[in-house]
């Protein structure tokens, strides 16, 4: 069975509902993810109004579409292929590595506060 690989990008020039598209079918992983880590971090710190968790959720969300924006009004209007082709597998990573180390971030000066 072949596996797919989330982060594979088929074709450098893409058209710009490609792009948007390989975002939002990210998002749901994305999402996947924060929420199993804004569990954790529920149970780090206990922080009894969900209504943060929410906001904190949206406001992630509302960042996490500047990726897909970024790649469409500056990244794809260039002329260097290679940046075409790293930019969303890194941009992706590293949102989802700061956004984890935002949010556990969060509860440990909670929980030290």
């Amino acid at each position: 069975m072949k596996t797919m690989n989330l982060l594979k990008i088929k074709r450098i020039n893409r058209k710009w509902w490609e792009i948007i598209l390989w975002w939002e079918i990210r998002r749901i992983p994305y999402n996947f993810i924060m929420y199993f880590i804004g569990l954790l971090s529920f149970y780090i710190c206990f922080v009894t109004i969900p209504l943060v968790y929410l906001v904190i959720g949206l406001f992630l969300n509302i960042i996490y579409t500047f990726g897909w924006i970024v790649e469409l009004v500056y990244i794809n209007r260039q002329n260097n292929e290679n940046r075409k082709f790293k930019y969303p597998k890194y941009a992706f990573i590293t949102y989802l590595i700061l956004s984890i180390i935002l949010v556990l971030g969060l509860a440990m000066f909670l929980l030290i506060r």
